[in-house]
C-alpha cells in the first residue's frame, strides 16, 4: 500500500530559481546541512523560510528527553512529599545531582 496523497496545500509544486555557488560555498552548505542532520534541500528550505535550521532529533536526544522526564517526575514526587508535610529526605540531593549531570551533558552536546 502506498503513502496517502498530500492535500493540495502540502504539495510542493513550486520551485525557487536555481542558485549558482562556488565549490567552496557548496561544500560549506553541504557541511552545515550534514551537521544538523538534514538534506541540503531541507536545510536550505528551513533557512530560507525561518532564518534558521532546526536540527533533526537523534536517538541520543530522545534518550536525553526520557531521562530529563524521569528526573522531573522524581522532583515532583519530592516536592509533593515536602508540601504534604513529609519533610525532605536525602532523595532530593540525589535528584538534583542527577539533574545537574544530565544538564551538563546537554550543555556539552549543544554548547558553543
Amino acid at each position: 500500500m502506498g503513502r496517502p496523497s498530500k492535500v493540495d496545500a502540502d504539495r510542493r509544486t513550486m520551485q525557487l530559481p536555481p542558485v549558482r555557488v562556488t565549490e567552496a560555498e557548496f561544500m560549506a552548505v553541504k557541511h552545515e546541512a550534514a551537521a544538523v542532520g538534514l538534506s541540503i534541500t531541507n536545510y536550505l528550505r528551513q533557512l530560507t523560510l525561518t532564518g534558521h535550521a532546526v536540527p533533526r532529533r537523534t536517538a541520543a536526544d530522545d534518550r536525553l528527553l526520557v531521562e530529563l522526564n524521569r528526573i522531573g517526575i522524581n522532583l515532583n514526587q519530592v516536592a509533593r512529599q515536602a508540601n504534604a508535610g513529609g519533610g525532605l529526605n536525602g532523595e532530593l540531593g540525589s535528584v538534583i545531582a542527577r539533574l545537574h549531570g544530565v544538564l551538563e551533558q546537554v550543555g556539552d552536546a549543544y554548547g558553543p
